[in-house]
């Protein structure tokens, strides 16, 4: 089985390879249907045309009729290879006309010879019709003589070998190549099948990571989540935007929520921050779902945006204020002047706030843990969406200062080489990554809908039994008199 990454890729896989490379499929598919179009139009029609003769070798005086056999079908074979002698082929030239060289018509003409049945057959395949019956016809009428100019004074008068001409000459009125249905047919398994070799090996040699197993083995870190690909997903959650995200989306949401609750390996998860190795792999959709998802369950939660370099969460959820953690880190707005309500009860936020000159030095300070200090203290939650851990370390920076970090990675955006650096950037403050996300996966791929398919594909399977509605009895209780046995009646519906 071959593997990409290490992961031994399935049959399924193969199959979605080239689904998703079916544009190089067809391209393919043209380009060898074209190429077969162009080789038939330029090749050179060809002709065919035959003479088959029966060997005979009368019997002289002192030889039997078997003996007489016996020497033609040892002289059969011998009378084929002179055909493309080049006293007979010059002789066919000279007498056929074909406006063909000597060395062109020898390459023209084959013969085959059966032992067993003494026929021998010459074959004429030439580009013009007329020359290809000139040709065949030549051979049918000057072979014989050529045979027995060639055994004179080696047999007994009368013995001479007999050729006597039982099919053709004839030539066939259709050229036989080019095949025009072959050669389409040729072409187009061709381009298929090397479309098909182009789309596996595009897949065979993508670096990226697409499936849970894939980003868990390169991360090294439990998975947490699958976020299914969903419409509702591609910006913000559903609650902050006053929609509804979809069962799927929720249930994820629920599941992220559930294992980061229980997570053996920290002893707070008070404050989590939900970082990437690069940007646009969904993080700030993944630290809405999770706030949204403990405040549903009556958590006291804070969001905090700590994008200081491109802050985009006021906008994107509706904050009436732009003012947010860069102002408080600079000194410059008191912290409950920053604190925002959203549309969802129990969930507040801090935007980014003003775009700082020095970003990195604001996170670097001291003033980000008293600040994360005194949120534990009125919050029971507080989720930090940061920046992607590449090519800055603001991520890093705040990896150092909270209880644990969330690691998002987007279906076949970031390759294991990417990941694994981004997070050596993370324990270079000492900080491991707590679990990793799935973002964006495909239906097929997604933990619920496959939950979901298989109940439907166990529901196709299970056997009807539509003969239980009239063979089985319903059981009818009748009253009896006091002191017997209760008994019961069946009536058939």
């Amino acid at each position: 089985m071959a593997t990409a990454l290490g992961v031994a890729l399935e049959l399924a896989e193969y199959t979605r390879a080239i689904a998703r490379g079916w544009w190089i499929v067809l391209l393919c598919v043209a380009a060898g249907l074209g190429a077969a179009v162009l080789v038939t139009i330029n090749a050179t029609p060809m002709y065919q045309g035959m003479v088959r003769f029966f060997v005979v070798s009368p019997a002289v005086n002192g030889q039997s009729p078997l003996q007489s056999l016996e020497l033609s079908r040892g002289r059969i074979a011998s009378y084929a290879s002179l055909v493309k002698s080049d006293a007979f082929i010059d002789r066919v030239v000279r007498v056929s006309g074909n406006g063909l060289t000597a060395e062109q018509t020898a390459e023209s003409v084959s013969a085959s010879a059966d032992s067993e049945t003494l026929m021998l057959t010459v074959t004429v395949t030439q580009p013009s019709f007329d020359a290809a019956q000139a040709t065949v016809t030549a051979v049918a009428k000057n072979f014989g003589a050529a045979v027995n100019e060639l055994e004179a004074g080696r047999t007994l008068p009368g013995g001479e070998t007999v050729l006597n001409v039982v099919s053709g000459p004839s030539v066939l009125p259709a050229p036989i190549s080019p095949r025009v249905p072959l050669n389409l047919g040729l072409g187009t398994l061709l381009g298929l099948a090397i479309g098909i070799v182009i789309a596996v090996s595009r897949r065979l040699l993508d670096k990226s990571l697409r499936t849970p197993e894939e980003v868990e083995a390169a991360s090294g870190v439990p998975l947490l989540a699958r976020v299914p690909s969903s419409p509702a997903a591609l910006g913000q959650a559903s609650g902050l935007r006053g929609a509804r995200a979809g069962r799927f989306l929720e249930e994820a949401a629920r599941r992220l929520r559930t294992n980061v609750d229980h997570l053996p390996s920290l002893p707070s998860t008070d404050v989590i921050a939900v970082t990437s190795a690069g940007r646009r792999e969904g993080k700030t959709t993944v630290s809405l779902m999770l706030a949204e998802a403990w405040a549903n369950a009556g958590e006291q939660v804070l969001l905090i945006e700590a994008q200081l370099r491109q802050p985009t969460l006021a906008a994107e959820i509706g904050l009436g204020k732009s003012i947010g953690l860069s102002d408080v880190l600079a000194g410059t707005m008191p912290l409950t002047n920053v604190i925002q309500h959203t549309t969802v009860d129990r969930l507040h936020a801090i935007a980014g706030g003003t775009i700082p000159v020095n970003p990195t030095e604001l996170l670097r300070g001291g003033m980000l843990h008293e600040l994360l200090d005194e949120l534990r203290a009125r919050y029971t939650r507080v989720v930090v969406d940061a920046p992607a851990l590449q090519p800055y370390s603001d991520a890093a920076l705040i990896g150092a200062a909270v209880d644990g970090t969330l690691l998002v990675v987007r279906h076949g955006h970031v390759s294991a080489e990417r990941l694994q650096a981004a997070l050596r950037n993370l324990r270079s403050v000492n900080k491991q990554a707590t679990g990793v996300v799935i973002n964006a996966l495909p239906g097929y791929l997604a933990e619920e809908r496959r939950g979901v398919r298989a109940r439907v594909l166990r529901a196709l399977r299970r056997p009807r039994r539509p003969w239980l509605r009239t063979t089985v009895p319903h059981l009818v209780s009748v009253d009896l008199p006091a002191g017997q046995p209760v008994r019961h009646a069946a009536r058939r519906r």
